[in-house]
């Protein structure tokens, strides 16, 4: 197996030192990927779109949307099954950032 690649994709990010714990960010985040820890709000990036509703929504300014690195790894293709399952992620993959693009085009 090859070591991992990163993919770059946009997030939702927390500036702890200006979050106030309000909560508000987590009524409106439709995946529920901000919760809020020890009076303080956290973003699963797992499961962040990228939708931006938490930035215009935060009274504080305290969420912006950075660029989120993460593996991705990178497979040898041996049977056609692991093709299948390689154009299944990359599949899902496509439509986050069709996702992601809408959500920037709203701001």
């Amino acid at each position: 197996m090859q070591q991992p690649s990163p993919l770059t994709l946009w997030k939702a990010f927390v500036d702890e030192d200006l979050c106030i714990g309000c909560g508000k960010c987590t009524e409106v985040c439709r995946t529920g990927a901000i919760m809020i820890i020890d009076k303080k709000a956290v973003v699963d990036f797992n499961r962040c779109v990228c939708c931006a509703i938490c930035v215009r929504t935060c009274p504080r300014g305290a969420i912006r949307i950075v660029p989120y690195s993460f593996p991705i790894l990178q497979r040898e293709v041996e049977r056609g099954e692991d093709l299948d399952e390689i154009k299944v992620q990359l599949k899902g993959i496509g439509t986050q950032l069709e996702e992601m693009e809408r959500s920037i085009k709203e701001l």
